[in-house]
């Protein structure tokens, strides 16, 4: 296989796994008590995406096993990260009446994405287990250098159309404060069983199950 041919199918794969469109739904919803900082939001993201996948290009494989670090334990970590995230836009991060009595009544507190942006949404929500595993196998790919190149480039491709994503349809969407707050209990539900599913993978890894 050519390295443009490699280059091309790295770049889809790596595409489809970060998935910086569809995911920039998820983003509105989280930083939707924080419009003026999207922006910056953004920047984090690319930079951390940028950073975990261009490091598992170059010395991904290699760093795992100098510290230790299965791939399974990842996944069955970010998983459960990911799935207590799910859970919290699933409930609008408010208590409900039997757990919070009279404060489930009074007006939500304005939310900061601060704390979520680089864990667990960059890590691993987009630049998840799988992601990663793709860079360092497409990585190990081809004739010399040319698998790593592919995966730098594939990296660099989907890093460079995050803002696309996350900023220019994010900020096209108009929806009611009521439709927004129904989105995010569905977008909830999606994302805790993403994380589920995560941690089940995580284990078949670990174990080597299947």
């Amino acid at each position: 296989m050519s390295t443009i041919e490699l280059t091309i199918q790295a770049t889809i794969a790596v595409l489809l796994l970060v998935d910086p469109f569809l995911r920039g739904v998820f983003f509105r919803m989280l930083t939707e008590d924080e419009p003026e900082r999207r922006r910056e939001y953004v920047g984090r993201i690319m930079l951390t995406i940028a950073v975990t996948l261009g490091g598992a290009a170059l010395v991904g494989r290699e760093l795992l096993d100098l510290v230790g670090i299965d791939l399974g334990a990842f996944g069955i970590a970010g998983g459960l990260v990911l799935a207590l995230m799910g859970f919290e836009m699933l409930f609008g991060g408010e208590p409900t009446r039997a757990q919070g009595g009279a404060r489930a009544h009074e007006e939500p507190q304005r939310r900061s994405a601060e704390d979520s942006i680089v864990v667990p949404y960059a890590i691993p929500f987009m630049a998840g287990p799988g992601a990663i595993t793709s860079v360092i196998t497409i990585a190990s790919a081809g004739d010399g250098l040319s698998g790593t190149v592919a995966a730098l480039i594939a990296v660099g491709v989907t890093v460079a159309l995050i803002p696309l994503g996350h900023l220019y349809l994010a900020d096209r969407m108009n929806f009611s404060h009521q439709t927004m707050a129904l989105m995010t209990r569905f977008g909830g539900l999606f994302v805790a069983t993403i994380g589920i599913q995560l941690m089940l993978g995580g284990v078949r890894t670990y174990f080597g199950i299947g």
